[in-house]
């Protein structure tokens, strides 16, 4: 690069910041290219100012031969389109001198890249359909969320059907729906009852009565003593069941299952798929593993209506 390049591009500052640094370092230590840098300097600026005053002089003209041809004519509205005219045409003149100062600065500027907006590729969703594996002996709850849920760990089965993600079902309502209170204790008035301690049927009679608070409050200093514990828990856990107290029920209900005691423990899981259904979706995986251990057992005593359910959940 010559130095009339180098010094253009200063003066037009397409100069890098370093490179420009170094040549001012250069024309402050060399009078002879500071005087040379001075002159192109004024040679631009003497440029500009010729460029600035001849647009200016014809402008002058332009407007004067405007308002000559005004007074020449008889109608003031044949003049307007033509001083439109005029007027346009400085305005393009002033544009153009823009342009032709500018011109360096446009041409080194970097072009921007082209932004290209692309839609994501939707890849259908392709259903798995999971059948339970026969057991010859039930499969027990495997934990969900470590040692709180209390369910012992013991063979999984497959587990049943992924659960719908977008048409959910009315989880509460299906709940609502095959929540039976006959299936887990006698109505009442009913003769035939289980049998339990004094302070057991005085729990029933609350829970009979919708009062599930005084259930709560009358079983829980006790729980764990007497031969009836599990009826105890069974009680306490389904008076929690209706006082929609979903997330405290579900320990008492993992409890029983792990004890293995029919029919409390097979009252329990059915107990315990219920109650998960009012905690969809958060709870949905350990509501497929509830399920797919009781349609492992053809025998269990409510495995039609986890059939049914499942059906439903579909």
């Amino acid at each position: 690069m010559d130095r009339f390049e180098q010094i253009e591009q200063y003066l037009r500052g397409l100069m890098p910041a370093e490179e420009a640094r170094g040549f001012e370092a250069e024309v402050a230590a060399d009078p002879e290219l500071a005087a040379l840098v001075q002159k192109h300097r004024l040679e631009r600026q003497g440029l500009e100012l010729l460029v600035e005053r001849d647009l200016l002089a014809r402008m002058q003209v332009w407007e004067r031969e405007t308002t000559v041809f005004q007074q020449t004519q008889p109608l003031r509205g044949r003049v307007r389109p033509l001083a439109w005219v005029w007027r346009i045409a400085a305005v393009l003149a002033l544009a153009v001198l823009g342009w032709w100062l500018l011109r360096d600065q446009t041409a080194t500027a970097p072009a921007e890249a082209p932004v290209v907006h692309t839609k994501p590729e939707r890849r259908p969703r392709t259903p798995v359909i999971r059948r339970p594996a026969p057991a010859q002996h039930r499969p027990s709850l495997p934990e969900e969320g470590g040692p709180s849920d209390g369910i012992a760990e013991r063979e999984e089965p497959a587990p049943i059907d992924e659960l719908p993600a977008a048409g959910s079902p009315d989880y509460a309502a299906l709940a609502t729906e095959f929540y039976r209170e006959h299936d887990f204790i006698p109505p009442k008035g009913a003769k035939g009852g289980t049998a339990g301690s004094a302070g057991y049927d005085r729990a029933v009679e609350h829970f009979q009565n919708g009062r599930f608070d005084d259930v709560v409050s009358q079983l829980k200093p006790a729980l764990n003593l007497g031969a009836d514990a599990l009826q105890r828990k069974e009680l306490l856990a389904l008076a929690l069941y209706n006082n929609q107290q979903y997330e405290t029920a579900v320990p008492y209900w993992s409890e029983i299952i792990a004890a293995h005691r029919a029919p409390y423990s097979q009252r329990a899981e059915w107990a315990m798929a219920l109650t998960l259904l009012h905690l969809q979706p958060a709870k949905q995986p350990l509501l497929n593993r509830v399920l797919s251990g009781i349609l492992a057992d053809p025998q269990h005593p409510f495995h039609r209506q986890a059939l049914e359910l499942q059906a439903r959940l579909q």
